[in-house]
């Protein structure tokens, strides 16, 4: 895990990676709290709502291009007090082992057997936040509001477990319907140990072991052609959105749909959870709505996952044409 400051100055970063592998093997449970993670800094919380005002990014090495370093620094640029941390592929399963293995080792299980860079990718996420709290960003995001201005006034004092924005929204189908609607998770923000986030991660897990049951290989195997749906209903945002309904639904005690959030204006909490419009967080997505108040960040669509997510597809296709 880097601070991505200090990333800025590349003679200070070569010598900073060089001295922390080399340290990094001898020192790291000794040096490295579960609780406060890397950083020996004490981090400040988001006013009024005890979310870490920490932003969160994974990348598979320290080497960003200039065009992420730009959109990643922006969060420190409009949040100066905020803290900011990326983490590797080594340094993000450092990240779970320590903070996983002893009380839920199937996790790290699975997380360590996950041959697919996207389905980890979207599961580490959900650990880091649920772990430590805070705020997840992508890489491809940039912040456009201060984090502290992102809950209305009129919730300064509930208590908000996790805030979720709308990427697709859409009016309800009917009974016995899918729920149309979509969350977002190319950006979030949830307490630690966030009731909602757990139902997400239990949620993704089962999912996962229970697609490879049934193609009857270990997860180390598991390969795009043989998932039976989309990436984004396995580990993405449509897991993600069932499993946040899911949760609002024990706490609530009673079925959550697009019918409790479907066309809102402004941010609305349900349950636990603070639904953004889409103009908070998918902007571009929802068509640049004007009367939804202004957008809290710009999504990119820089992801490099939807080439092989496609040409999975595309060969699962064929097999299912019979190879023509």
């Amino acid at each position: 895990m880097l601070l991505l400051s200090q990333l800025r100055n590349p003679r200070v970063a070569r010598v900073g990676i060089a001295f922390g592998v080399c340290l990094f093997l001898v020192s790291f449970y000794y040096t490295w709290s579960p609780r406060d993670g890397f950083s020996t800094q004490s981090v400040p919380t988001i006013k009024d709502h005890g979310i870490p005002a920490k932003v969160w990014h994974s990348a598979k090495d320290e080497n960003l291009s200039q065009e992420q370093r730009d959109w990643v620094e922006s969060w420190t640029k409009i949040n100066p007090t905020a803290h900011e941390e990326l983490l590797t592929d080594r340094s993000g399963a450092a990240f779970v082992r320590s903070h996983y293995l002893q009380q839920r080792p199937d996790i790290v299980e699975v997380y360590e057997a996950l041959p697919i860079p996207i389905l980890r990718a979207d599961l580490l996420r959900y650990l880091i936040v649920l772990a430590e709290g805070g705020i997840w960003s992508d890489l491809d995001v940039t912040c456009e509001m201060p984090i502290d201005q992102w809950v209305p006034e009129e919730y300064k004092n509930e208590d908000i477990d996790m805030v979720v924005g709308l990427e697709f929204d859409f009016e309800w189908r009917g009974p016995d319907t899918e729920v149309a609607s979509q969350f977002c998770n190319w950006v979030f923000m949830a307490k630690p140990s966030s009731r909602t986030l757990q139902v997400v991660v239990d949620s993704v897990v089962a999912k996962l072991k229970e697609i490879v049951q049934m193609n009857g290989v270990e997860m180390k195997d598991l390969t795009l052609d043989m998932l039976p749906i989309d990436v984004v209903n396995v580990t993405g945002p449509k897991m993600m959105t069932f499993a946040v309904l899911d949760s609002l639904a024990q706490v609530l005690g009673r079925p959550v749909d697009d019918r409790d959030f479907s066309g809102i204006k402004k941010p609305k909490l349900v349950g636990n959870v603070l639904i953004m419009p889409g103009v908070s967080f998918a902007a571009t997505q929802n068509g640049n709505p004007t009367d939804q108040g202004d957008p809290l960040v710009t999504h990119h669509y820089a992801g490099s996952w939807k080439q092989a997510d496609a040409e999975a597809k595309e060969r699962k296709k064929q097999q299912q044409n019979g190879g023509n």
